[in-house]
């Protein structure tokens, strides 16, 4: 075939014959998309009126797809105006306007320099997190990482490039409960963070010690002495750790002493709840756990007959 027979591009796809052609079937292409949007949006309404989701923590039916209501959602304890280094709740506490940390602060020394923690471990939380750690639910880790990252930043202050480290969970604990629940946590914040984000699991039991929800105040620090050890070199790093609850700081100031032992430039807490101090108006008021000395298993109401 000459070139001046072969059938060029535009006779095909802008001539007489191949514009309807091409329009039509980019027509039916959109109509079709749009009905598929639309039986989608049919069928998801329809399971969600057969079958609406019930809320973990009052086990009501809500309208949202998420897995608490949002009810309980709002009635989840905030911290208040926690101190920026060890999160401990300002209500209660003695503090001048001279010091940049509370009086806890200054008590211990804590090695690391500041604390996101922007729940209170009482009723809510508490047993959001006793469902997810002690009643194996790991599939409740995306929403304990979203409520993390909507709580404890604004969008425009969400640091950048982190490098995340949870505190790790020792063995026996693990075959208990069925799965790392700071790695998994770790895991569900960067996929849910919108900036980069890596998780490092690389920090170390050394020794085996007394499980710390067991234990007083004072006990908990003592039983934290050299218990970490680093598994990389973190040398000039800013690193953030990763726990659920802090109660007294014993654990994360461990850690953090660890990782600036083997060079780490500035260390991070973030935890999901902090514990108020026994006896303050907080732990009074909300009837939360004070020491996180017990666990008790949530006492959820049961979903109402259909």
């Amino acid at each position: 075939m000459t070139a001046t027979n072969r059938p060029s591009i535009k006779t095909i796809n802008g001539g007489a014959l191949g514009t309807p052609v091409c329009s039509t079937h980019m027509k039916l292409c959109h109509y079709s998309h749009r009905i598929l949007q639309a039986a989608l949006g049919h069928t998801a309404k329809a399971i969600q009126w057969l079958a609406p989701a019930v809320c973990v923590l009052c086990r009501q039916t809500h309208p949202s797809t998420e897995a608490i209501c949002d009810d309980c959602d709002e009635r989840l304890p905030r911290n208040q105006a926690p101190c920026p280094r060890c999160a401990l709740p300002s209500a209660g506490r003695t503090s001048t306007t001279t010091l940049k940390c509370c009086t806890d602060c200054q008590q211990h020394r804590f090695y690391f320099a500041k604390t996101h923690a922007p729940f209170l471990m009482q009723a809510g939380i508490r047993d959001l997190i006793h469902l997810w750690k002690f009643q194996h639910q790991p599939q409740l880790s995306p929403l304990l990482a979203s409520l993390f990252i909507r709580e404890a930043f604004t969008p425009a202050d969400l640091p950048r490039s982190l490098m995340l480290i949870p505190i790790p969970t020792q063995w026996r604990r693990q075959l208990q409960r069925g799965f790392d629940h700071t790695r998994v946590l770790a895991q569900a914040i960067a996929a849910t963070y919108p900036h980069s984000l890596t998780v490092k699991p690389w920090l170390r039991h050394t020794r085996s010690g007394a499980t710390q929800h067991r234990l007083n105040r004072s006990a908990r620090w003592h039983n934290q002495h050299e218990r970490f050890a680093v598994n990389a070199r973190i040398q000039g790093c800013r690193v953030v750790l990763l726990d659920d609850v802090m109660t007294t700081g014993a654990t994360v100031s461990a850690a953090a002493e660890t990782c600036l032992e083997a060079g780490a430039k500035q260390v991070t807490v973030w935890c999901l709840a902090r514990t108020p101090e026994p006896g303050s108006p907080l732990t009074r008021y909300h009837g939360g756990l004070c020491n996180g000395e017990a666990h008790h298993e949530p006492s959820l109401r049961k979903p109402n007959a259909r």
